[in-house]
């Protein structure tokens, strides 16, 4: 399985750009936001390798002033200005109000903060869009946090920016990334290599026993006593059992789709014990076990083992100590991935996972919560991995952030494989990571329980893959 490789390396290849002097200065506040988002757009993005020496803050500057070589570039502040006071900008009433775009060397980049200007004067050229704080914006996903994420671990989507003005399938940070690749290099092509990988939320393996069967028969109980979903008749049960004997029948199908188009395959298991909230299986008992070895000892393939938190460690730090335990007992080593279940996080789950990553013998744990429920898209308006800044504490965490592009429940909640309604939109943004040599992060769950809807969602999951890879 490689737990010795480094993930991020093997997924992400960054190709040096540095060969010109480069220097930044910035208006002297909100200095941790600002040299955060600076150090993503110039290094990991653009790859110019910019020091903590080259990045300079003065009480008399009012924008970023960019010099870069003969070039001065000046980037107008249209936001963190605004608000010198540490934190004073996560307010509802700062939120962008309205989308507009910029226009400067033909582009149509959408505008968060700023404004559609661009003026060459002096050798010296001046954009209006302040591609910092709109960055900022977008991958810090701060405007979260005042629809109740910080206390409910999630908001409602339909109420985010980008979504209420239709830019989710527009990866938005590469927009800028572009825009700063043209002053700064004069190229738009991105030094990176497209990649795709599927990944697995493991929310239900448990296939009931033939003996298992026959008891809850003869004490006649409800069938829901053996699969936890109260939809499900004993015809979907039997058909179930037939199609996929054991508790690895249904992963095999897809172990063996990854290997097929040589993908690298993440599995994000849970941890639950019964009676705990969303018990599904039991990590303890042995048909768990059994599902671990069998994943473990595929030969051919790259698979990796992670962590799927339960919705109890949701702001639960003594549950998420007990379910870090229980993971590195079931793996035997600590993992280096994970997502939370159900997506639900806060700046505090954040800091639980970088403290994880700590522990870990690489420094090197990747998480993945930055997904839409009910949409495909780009939710932080990113196709590649980048690191995590903590708003609260207002510094960059030890953790990288792999964003998940297109995952299988937004298609459930939306109706989407019954006719392929969105396919189209599948497409597009399938096109929007090729053509920023992003990596596309692909979520399959192993949940369904009925064997029509799996053939479809097997179906539509290999067809997107088909599509990725050609």
């Amino acid at each position: 399985m490689g737990e010795k490789k480094s993930l991020n390396k093997a997924l992400f290849k960054k190709i040096p750009n540095r060969f010109f002097m480069l220097r930044i200065t910035c208006p002297n506040n909100n200095v941790p936001e600002r040299t955060y988002i600076i150090k993503v757009l110039l290094n990991e993005l653009l790859g110019c390798g910019v020091s903590q020496n080259e990045i300079q803050f003065d009480d008399s500057v009012s924008d970023y002033l960019i010099c870069c070589n003969e070039k001065t570039i000046i980037v107008e502040d249209h936001f963190f200005n605004k608000y010198p006071q540490p934190l004073s900008y996560i307010n509802k009433n700062n939120l962008p109000k309205s989308l507009e775009y910029f226009h400067g060397l033909g582009l149509n980049t959408p505008i968060i903060y700023g404004v559609d200007k661009f003026e060459t004067k002096d050798g010296c050229i001046t954009v209006g869009l302040d591609v910092f704080a709109s960055s900022f914006f977008m991958l810090t996903r701060w405007e979260e946090s005042l629809y109740g994420r910080e206390e409910k671990g999630d908001c409602e989507e339909n109420e985010l920016f980008c979504v209420k003005h239709h830019i989710h399938n527009c990866p938005i940070v590469h927009e800028y990334e572009k825009l700063l690749r043209q002053l700064l290099l004069g190229s738009l092509i991105a030094n990176r290599e497209y990649k795709v990988v599927l990944t697995h939320d493991v929310d239900a393996i448990n296939t009931p026993t033939w003996a298992q069967i026959v008891k809850c028969v003869i004490r006649n109980k409800h069938i829901s006593s053996l699969t936890y979903n109260p939809t499900l008749t004993w015809k979907d049960v039997l058909s179930y059992k037939f199609r996929f004997p054991n508790v690895y029948s249904q992963t095999k199908l897809y172990v063996e789709l990854a290997k097929k188009y040589h993908l690298p395959e993440w599995f994000y298991l849970k941890v639950c014990s019964k009676g705990e909230r969303g018990y599904t299986y039991d990590y303890r008992h042995q048909h768990t076990k059994e599902y671990v070895n069998k994943l473990s000892k595929e030969v051919g393939g790259d698979i990796v083992l992670g962590f799927h938190p339960s919705q109890l460690t949701f702001n639960n730090s003594e549950q998420w100590k007990k379910e870090v335990d229980r993971i590195n007992s079931l793996l035997h080593y600590k993992p280096r991935i994970g997502r939370n279940h159900h997506l639900l996080y806060n700046d505090e789950t954040l800091r639980n996972w970088s403290v994880l990553n700590e522990q870990t013998l690489e420094n090197t744990v990747l998480i993945s919560n930055c997904v839409f429920h009910k949409h495909i898209g780009f939710r932080s308006g990113i196709a590649v991995p980048y690191p995590v800044f903590d708003t609260i504490e207002r510094k960059q965490l030890n953790l990288i952030e792999y964003p998940c592009v297109i995952m299988d429940t937004a298609l459930i909640r939306s109706d989407y494989v019954h006719g392929y309604d969105a396919w189209d939109e599948i497409a597009s943004v399938i096109n929007e990571v090729k053509n920023n040599n992003g990596v596309l992060l692909l979520t399959w769950h192993i949940l369904i329980r009925e064997v029509k809807l799996f053939d479809e969602y097997f179906q539509l999951c290999e067809n997107t893959i088909k599509c990725a890879t050609k």
